[in-house]
């Protein structure tokens, strides 16, 4: 049994190194979020590899490679704040100035090799590092410390994210939710084994590795194979709006009657809606309309129809009535004029083009 773990810790190990490395590249190329998820996958298999390295004795053989000299906690908080910033904020861009923040991590690694070196020339019988109450500090609680203030600021603006995109009309499906917090509670469940470990001493380590192998290296195939996958889709800029010529209006009520048009009275298939039209239809003037849209949906019209119309194709991709028809059909029958724009606002509320979320439903 114990060599079956070993086995399988060193294929895992094996295979999320491939998986970061492959992130990386892309990031380095394209999307830079998945730089920060190969650093973490990274850190992550370095840690198998620990456990590979205990389960067969490697650290105590003279032979052996030091290299949990080359792992460092500190950029898993590090890494994720990067990671959430760009997969929840749509201009957020990374300036190089930025990997300073990331030079105590490379003085951490410099102090553990020269103290090792130091060692070993001099055949003195050094004490552990973590045996200095300041190194432990640094390199064991403060990223678990960091972890947790990351962690509630990712969770924070994931859950902000769900209660807009809910506030405009969407019905978030089990997919969606997994796409929103699978990775975050993947994290937070491993933070909190973390610090049962670290902080109150408990025997957890076999179900770190275990978390590991089995969930971590899954969720780096979604990275690696849809890149977008964790990046949320993008909100609209809310427009700064104001209300002097329409103080007599109830916004809560013209608001349900302006979702009602779509949800009940499916306005949006109309592929030349306009304002105008749909101000209308609703017997109120088009700046209130667009008032309403802008202060209230965070949204531009163009942008809520859209949303509906979007909405739209999904609901018939799930219908079996509609099997018989192509993507593009629905999509004309839901209101889109074009091929182009459907695929560019499709794109832009799913994170995934049609044939991509086609291929991932079946």
């Amino acid at each position: 049994m114990e060599n079956w773990k070993a086995v399988l810790y060193l294929l895992a190990f094996g295979q999320g190194m491939i998986l970061s490395i492959s992130l990386i590249v892309r990031g380095i190329k394209k999307e830079r979020a998945s730089i920060f998820l190969g650093i973490i996958l990274f850190v992550l298999a370095l840690e198998i590899l620990n456990a590979w390295g205990i389960q067969v004795r490697y650290h105590k053989a003279s032979y052996a490679i030091p290299f949990w000299n080359f792992q460092s906690y500190l950029l898993l908080p590090l890494s994720l704040w990067f990671f959430a910033k760009l997969t929840t904020e749509r201009d957020y861009v990374f300036k190089k100035r930025y990997a300073l923040l990331f030079a105590p991590i490379l003085l951490e690694l410099a102090i553990r090799s020269l103290w090792r070196t130091y060692a070993r020339s001099t055949n003195r019988s050094l004490p552990s590092l973590l045996d200095i109450p300041v190194w432990f500090f640094f390199t064991e609680i403060l990223p678990i410390i960091g972890m947790c203030i990351v962690l509630s600021v990712y969770g924070r603006k994931l859950f902000a994210f769900q209660s807009t995109w809910k506030g405009l009309g969407f019905a978030l499906k089990s997919r969606d939710y997994f796409r929103l917090y699978g990775f975050f509670t993947f994290l937070l469940i491993l933070t909190l084994l973390w610090i049962a470990g670290v902080v109150f001493k408990w025997p957890v380590f076999a179900g770190v590795e275990a978390l590991l192998t089995i969930c971590l290296f899954g969720l780096g195939y979604i990275g690696y194979l849809s890149p977008t996958f964790f990046n949320l889709p993008t909100l609209p800029k809310p427009k700064v709006a104001e209300k002097p010529d329409f103080l007599h209006y109830d916004d809560l009520a013209e608001l349900k009657r302006l979702h009602a048009a779509f949800h009940q009275d499916s306005l949006h298939i109309q592929s030349k809606l306009t304002l105008e039209e749909l101000a209308f239809q609703l017997h109120l003037p088009p700046r209130y309309v667009s008032y309403l849209i802008n202060t209230h949906c965070a949204s531009n019209f163009n942008n809520f129809v859209n949303g509906f119309r979007v909405e739209e194709v999904i609901r018939k991709l799930g219908d079996p009535k509609e099997q018989h028809k192509t993507v593009l059909a629905l999509a004309f029958e839901a209101g889109f004029n074009s091929k182009s724009t459907f695929n560019q606002v499709f794109r832009q509320h799913t994170g995934k083009s049609p044939s991509q979320y086609l291929l991932v439903q079946k």
